[in-house]
């Protein structure tokens, strides 16, 4: 395959500044290669947002404050993300949570119905002693004892939720009060609906290993350590093809770990980079409006919405699938003669008709499959009117397409649901009564009863992040007595399977309900202290829910991709594959070096 001469790159997020990042250093400027990174807003980095605020207490104390309104911690096991820090030189700003602390131990659950916190049990020792040993080591010996189970990586259908995985291993309990809260903590989604194949193929190795036991097959697993060493991350053979130095040595024994001003750090390095290479253009606050290709696959082209035309022989989409799909059909109907009756553009196959495997419909509709279908779900998005045509292509950019044809459409952009979150960062003045213990946070499992049947009825806390023990090195005192209590910083998650929380965040009685609510989790007797700060973010569509099926639907989009769009084309970022920061590094270098 002949090298790219040029690329374009549609969306400015962590998928497409990493792909854009490692073209530009696969394809210096004397490579002759013209690289373009496409970004709608105006700013690079999509959900990864770092602020720094100076809070004041009635006392006059202050302090610098960092807060995250996206991702706020990673763990050291993504290569893709050691080998940035290395090559941007970011290692003097490394923040990192020993394993041996606080907020590396001691994690917590909130029980729906309950009052203050339960620690989920670290050690064997303290599970003897847990009240959540009735539910956890019932679930464990039942697991254990199964002989002969069914393995789902050979069976048919080979795809399930996360919550018929559990409950088939652990039961319905274990189900709702374990799994469910992880899935809030990490997809804000509800565990009945992803995709334990796609979100925890790990368990499905265990399970495969144990011939039908997860627990079985972790034991196995951990024997077999013993007996071989297993590569870590900096060892030669596993770091041969990333380029990670010594940042792999810098972060052993680290839990999890940060950047001294905050996840923003990752993406404007990546940023800067690309604004100092000769050979990339960066484009913010122009988004793509149609995309279009020649009859013969060679040349691609991309108009923005301010009416510029980009032709490149190589295409990466790093934006969400349903506004890939969105784009698609205005490009489809752009194209369309003014006075004629424009056809339907094909729409994206339902999931049980793409797949070999007979496998359970969302239940939720994602909100672009919402508009098309006309089924309401509890994820929507913005109002959308269906009888408002495409928008409006620049006349010039009309010209340049006349030679060439939209790209086609592709299977599956629709077949995923997604989760809005609200965040709320809450500072709390210096007090001598710690806010909360220490440890890293809690999370809620799902209610008993289930989620709200209608939208807007309920607060829909899915956990707190206790960020001051967390990553308390990112927060700087500016009290004369360094001795002095410190200010106590919160992250409070809502929505997800909730829906938008109620009261409106945006309404008065909002914070007054949050703060009941914290107390209650909290166990505090009385009133928590007003907050010095008090910073909410709504985030609408921010997490995409992959649903059961997904391996194979990407699969197959992928398939669709080479042979729809051709081998210069590529689509990547979150809703393909995987939603963490790693995930979506990892995403972006791997478009970069087969392209």
């Amino acid at each position: 395959m002949l090298p790219p001469r040029s690329v374009t790159i549609i969306g400015g997020g962590l998928s497409g500044l990493s792909a854009a990042f490692h073209l530009s250093r696969r394809f210096p400027p004397h490579s002759g290669a013209r690289i373009t990174l496409v970004e709608k807003s105006n700013r690079l980095g999509g959900w990864v947002h770092s602020e720094r605020v100076r809070v004041k207490d009635q006392h006059g104390r202050q302090a610098d404050v960092l807060l995250e309104s996206g991702p706020r911690t990673l763990r050291p096991t993504s290569r893709a993300v050691l080998e940035i820090i290395h090559l941007l030189d970011l290692s003097p700003s490394l923040i990192t949570v020993s394993r041996k602390a606080p907020a590396a131990q001691n994690r917590f659950l909130h029980i729906p119905g309950t009052t203050g916190l339960v620690t989920i049990p670290g050690s064997v020792r303290s599970l003897l002693v847990s009240p959540l040993a009735k539910v956890l080591v019932p679930a464990l010996l039942k697991d254990f004892r199964r002989r002969d189970g069914k393995v789902l990586n050979v069976s048919h259908p080979n795809d399930e939720s996360v919550d018929a995985f559990l409950t088939r291993h652990f039961g319905a309990e274990f189900s709702r009060t374990f799994g469910s809260a992880l899935v809030h903590g990490i997809y804000a989604a509800d565990s009945r609906i992803l995709s334990v194949r796609a979100a925890f193929s790990a368990l499905c190795r265990l399970e495969e290993k144990g011939r039908g036991s997860a627990v079985r097959g972790l034991l196995n697993e951990m024997m077999s350590s013993f007996r071989t060493r297993k590569p870590q991350i900096g060892d030669a053979a596993d770091t041969a093809a990333y380029h990670v130095g010594d940042v792999p040595e810098m972060l052993k024994g680290a839990s999890v770990y940060s950047f001294h001003d905050g996840m923003q750090t990752l993406t404007d390095a990546m940023a800067r980079h690309l604004e100092q290479q000769e050979n990339v253009t960066v484009l913010k606050g122009d988004g793509a409006v149609a995309l279009a290709k020649t009859d013969q696959g060679d040349r691609f082209q991309v108009t923005t919405s301010s009416g510029k035309t980009i032709v490149s022989s190589h295409i990466i989409s790093a934006i969400p699938l349903s506004v890939l799909y969105e784009l698609l059909a205005h490009s489809f109907h752009s194209q369309q003669p003014p006075t004629s009756q424009s056809p339907t553009l094909p729409s994206s196959p339902s999931p049980e008709k793409q797949t070999t495997v007979p496998i359970a419909i969302p239940p939720f509709p994602h909100p672009a499959l919402s508009r098309r279908i006309g089924i309401p779900g509890r994820y929507q998005g913005a109002s959308f009117d269906a009888t408002e045509g495409p928008p409006t292509l620049p006349s010039t950019a009309a010209a340049n397409i006349d030679d060439m044809q939209p790209l086609p459409p592709l299977p599956h952009l629709l077949a995923n649901p997604s989760s809005s979150v609200t965040l709320v960062n809450l500072v709390f003045p210096p007090s001598h009564k710690p806010i909360h213990p220490d440890g890293f946070g809690y999370l809620i499992p799902r209610p008993q009863t289930g989620y709200p049947s209608s939208p807007r009825s309920a607060l829909g806390i899915l956990g707190t992040v206790f960020d001051s023990c967390a990553l308390g090195g990112q927060d700087v005192s500016i009290s004369a007595d360094q001795r002095s209590p410190k200010f106590t910083k919160i992250t409070v998650m809502l929505g997800g399977p909730y829906g938008c929380p109620s009261p409106d965040p945006q309404s008065p009685p909002f914070l007054p309900a949050l703060l009941t609510s914290l107390r209650e989790h909290l166990g505090h007797d009385g009133p928590l202290p007003p907050p010095c700060l008090v910073r909410i973010r709504q985030h609408r569509d921010c997490i995409p829910t992959p649903a059961v099926g997904h391996v194979e639907r990407m699969e197959e989009l992928r398939a669709a991709v080479k042979e729809q769009w051709g081998r210069n084309a590529a689509v990547i970022g979150t809703a393909v594959d995987g939603v963490s920061v790693g995930d979506c590094i990892e995403s972006g270098r791997r478009a970069a070096l087969e392209l």
